[in-house]
């Protein structure tokens, strides 16, 4: 089986599976036509929020001729000790001692140790390389791509997590930056702070998400979800929410495992079971990380960023509900009224709050429409990729421009479907 997605000749790889059957520790690359090479960590984690590297470099390499390496974990403990290791969980084993071994060299002062199974790009020569990295520790993996920076004419970065309040503990690492022609941030306030480590040009680039995928257009399915969660939520809301949902009043899906549970068998069904949540929700819980006391808020010092779910909530075309983050970046991504109808994380009758927004139906229905074609018109990863050839001076391929046409059709097609539904409404209700 192929070990990387190839587009044009579209390939999938399922990197846990590939590393379950014992693949070779070094996987050589075929001889194949791309002018960009893209790269990620996500096969070597598998937790949910990796996913967002997934669909983004899935989308870069249908909107590029590009190939794909996401290598899994390198399983070198079943290399050389197979024979000892407990069936069926050598997998689980070499996890845990990754992580036993960077936890050491964390407290010794060291970088991470790279995880991901090493790959040979051979003698081919790219155009451009592109590392989709969630972590400033997630740069020492590059190391086990042998040639990548010598075999690719431009190189850029982006990177999901990176806080100013973590900078300087990550200081190590973000010497590394100085192999890339540019590195884009999620975290738009980190920009400035970081030039002072890397001599590389800094840029913000907000998270996306597939909106063809995620839009209910052109056959919106009912909406039979009343409230739906992901991820970290107000413990104060989320109290009411169940008890609400106790009693039969509300359907509320959430989630009921941590974080660190959430290992993935399958990015590709991971994906269309959140997307089809989402747009068969009524409301989606938007609040702001910052807003919600967790480890992370209090590690980051309650630094404000856009987070995923608001794009995923959008594009869905659920009504988002809770407390936006308070920056810039969101009222410039977000500029649309009741983007995110505001909610306390602790109100005082839940009941009464999604009462009072059922009452509301015609400012419900334009809201879900106007997310929607918000979305399609501004938020697809296309877009993101978009901005990232262009700052360095790639020239876009007439793929991308395919699926923008594609994006404006369907964002063509929610516009009618608010001109139909929601103004004959209002002229009733009149």
């Amino acid at each position: 089986m192929c070990h990387r997605i190839v587009l044009g000749c579209y390939r999938q790889w399922n990197g846990r599976n590939l590393a379950l059957c014992g693949v070779e520790p070094l996987l050589r690359r075929r001889m194949l036509s791309a002018r960009v090479l893209i790269a990620s960590d996500y096969n070597a984690k598998e937790r949910a929020h990796f996913a967002l590297s997934y669909d983004f470099c899935r989308i870069i390499a249908e909107c590029d001729d590009a190939e794909l390496i996401a290598p899994p974990v390198h399983q070198y403990l079943k290399q050389y000790f197979g024979r000892v290791l407990p069936p069926n969980d050598d997998l689980n084993v070499q996890r845990d001692f990754n992580r036993l071994v960077n936890g050491v060299r964390k407290g010794l002062g060291m970088k991470n140790a790279p995880t991901i199974t090493p790959v040979d790009l051979g003698s081919k020569e790219y155009e451009l390389f592109a590392y989709i990295a969630w972590s400033p520790n997630a740069l020492v993996e590059l190391s086990r791509i042998r040639h990548w920076r010598e075999r690719s004419a431009k190189a850029v970065l982006f990177m999901h997590e990176l806080w100013v309040s973590t900078l300087e503990e990550n200081r190590a690492y973000l010497r590394m930056l100085d192999q890339f022609d540019h590195v884009f941030l999620l975290h738009r306030a980190a920009v400035p702070k970081l030039q002072r480590y890397t001599d590389t040009p800094c840029s913000f680039l907000p998270t996306g998400t597939d909106c063809l995928a995620a839009t209910p257009y052109p056959k919106p399915p009912e909406r039979v979800i009343d409230v739906y969660s992901i991820g970290n939520r107000p413990a104060g809301l989320h109290r009411q929410l169940v008890e609400m949902a106790e009693k039969q009043e509300i359907f509320y899906l959430y989630d009921s495992l941590a974080s660190s549970d959430s290992r993935m068998k399958d990015w590709r069904e991971h994906r269309l079971l959140v997307m089809n949540n989402i747009k068969r929700s009524r409301y989606f819980i938007a609040f702001s990380p910052a807003s919600i006391a967790t480890s992370k808020a209090r590690q980051v010092q309650d630094e404000q960023v856009v987070p995923s779910r608001l794009f995923e909530g959008a594009a869905g075309g659920a009504v988002m509900i809770g407390e936006p983050p308070q920056c810039p970046e969101f009222n410039e991504l977000f500029d649309w009224p009741d983007a995110v109808v505001r909610v306390p994380a602790k109100p005082e009758d839940a009941r009464a709050v999604l009462k009072e927004l059922d009452s509301q139906s015609v400012r419900m229905e334009r809201i879900r429409h106007v997310n929607v074609i918000q979305s399609l018109r501004r938020h697809d990863w296309s877009y993101r990729w978009e901005q990232m050839i262009n700052t360095i001076g790639v020239e876009a391929l007439p793929k991308l421009q395919q699926r923008k046409s594609r994006l404006n059709d369907a964002a063509n097609t929610a516009e009618a479907a608010l001109e139909m539904k929601v103004r004959p409404t209002a002229v009733n209700a009149g």
